[in-house]
């Protein structure tokens, strides 16, 4: 962790790996694409009780949708209001897909000993205690994603660029973890994983 100013911390997550932080109530922290085209996979607990946390399905249940807006907040597994949207520059982001595992690569490619986002997470949540059973489906940011005419789940390319973000203010205190994610099999991770940059403010 990098400081750059007063109660301005700056996280590099590097390409393909993941890196875990603690963000207090009423802090904002901000998730950047740094050169464009890279998902970044979040999971968020609450620092003072990791039995709750991020959950896709209360939101989109919450917000009666598959999409997110700036003055949403998303919510926890017990429904509570965790995290709000202050600033968004794509507006493409996912809630329905989990995260890559080792068995999808292997089940979906054929593909062994390749990098995830589960074991990512798993190995930078170590200092918290949080062990992979507990990691929730995570919010994908900058994951482009659709539902087609018949109902089929449709996957895009990434549509953000370097410099887009996203910014949440935490609504109570959180133990986070973002992954640059290492998916490079298919059109959504595209061929090129690049860092993501996190960057923690001060209360707004």
């Amino acid at each position: 962790m990098r400081s750059v100013g007063k109660d301005i911390r700056e996280i590099l997550v590097p390409a393909g790996y993941a890196r875990a932080f603690e963000v207090g109530k009423g802090e904002t922290f901000t998730v950047t694409d740094v050169e464009g085209g890279q998902i970044a996979d979040l999971v968020a607990f609450n620092a003072l009780d990791p039995a709750e946390k991020l959950s896709s399905s209360h939101t989109r249940l919450a917000l009666h949708s598959i999409r997110f807006r700036v003055g949403d907040s998303l919510r926890t597994n017990l429904r509570r209001p965790m995290m709000e949207i202050i600033e968004d520059t794509v507006g493409t982001h996912d809630m329905l897909i989990p995260a890559c595992d080792e068995q999808r690569y292997i089940v979906d490619y054929g593909v062994k000993d390749h990098r995830s986002c589960v074991a990512n997470f798993e190995e930078v949540l170590v200092p918290w205690g949080i062990v992979r059973e507990q990691i929730p489906d995570p919010l994908n940011i900058f994951e482009n994603s659709a539902i087609d005419a018949n109902g089929g789940l449709v996957n895009l390319p990434v549509e953000s660029k370097a410099g887009d973000h996203i910014t949440f203010r935490a609504l109570m205190d959180l133990v986070c973890a973002v992954s640059a994610c290492p998916m490079d099999l298919n059109i959504t991770g595209g061929e090129r994983i690049t860092d993501i940059l996190v960057t923690i403010g001060i209360n707004l």
